[in-house]
């Protein structure tokens, strides 16, 4: 079957959400709905509908007759939102183990030896880890457990890349690996404890940022 094509809104979103996490629109910074239009080359519609589903995400803040504000990063917000991120990939991770067929197993597989060589690259990091996103979204296939939690990771994304200086790493790719080779075993009750791990791991890299 072949994969319905994405709409205009989608591509501004997904434009906006990548420029919003690797800081190309820093947090606090003020912009404006036309310096959004030329920034993604969309018209004013679908980026008004990405600005719209990005607000309600948390990512910018509307000021009526004023424009957009990035909104900013705070150690505290991360904290609550790794706590209401952590039941949902409880959900994911189980969904996923359960579910994926031996062509996704294997690529969940592969994913997780590549992290295991990403210490040294956080862009490869970062990248591997939303490979792995989207792959355990697709099979664990609830539409609104990848809805509630997608927001939530880009706060995390956003929040690792301006912070990757402050963080070490490692224990967070060793986490996430063993995660993924008990899913691509089948090993959901593990699988579903390795998760809870890796959230206690992010935790303590966003309480170590700053001190």
């Amino acid at each position: 079957m072949a994969t319905p094509a994405r709409s205009l809104a989608d591509q501004a979103y997904e434009l906006l959400e990548g420029k919003l996490v690797t800081l190309d629109l820093p947090p606090g910074a003020q912009v404006s709905e036309g310096q959004l239009i030329d920034m993604t080359g969309l018209g004013r519609t679908p980026v008004r509908e990405a600005i719209q589903r990005l607000a309600q995400q948390d990512m910018f803040i509307v000021l009526p007759r004023k424009g957009l504000v990035v909104t900013p990063v705070s150690r505290a917000n991360m904290l609550h939102i790794l706590e209401a991120r952590k039941p949902i990939e409880r959900v994911i991770i189980y969904r996923a183990s359960l579910n994926a067929k031996d062509d996704q197993r294997s690529e969940i597989a592969a994913i997780a030896r590549k992290l295991t060589f990403s210490h040294e690259n956080f862009l490869e990091f970062l990248k591997l880890d939303q490979e792995l996103n989207s792959m355990l979204d697709e099979c664990a296939a609830n539409p609104f457990a990848t809805a509630a939690v997608t927001p939530l990771r880009s706060h995390c994304r956003r929040f690792f890349y301006g912070n990757s200086s402050q963080m070490q790493l490692s224990e967070a790719i060793t986490a996430i690996s063993t995660m993924a080779r008990l899913i691509a075993r089948r090993d959901y009750a593990s699988a579903q404890k390795a998760s809870d791990a890796v959230m206690a791991v992010l935790e303590r890299c966003v309480a170590s940022v700053g001190r």
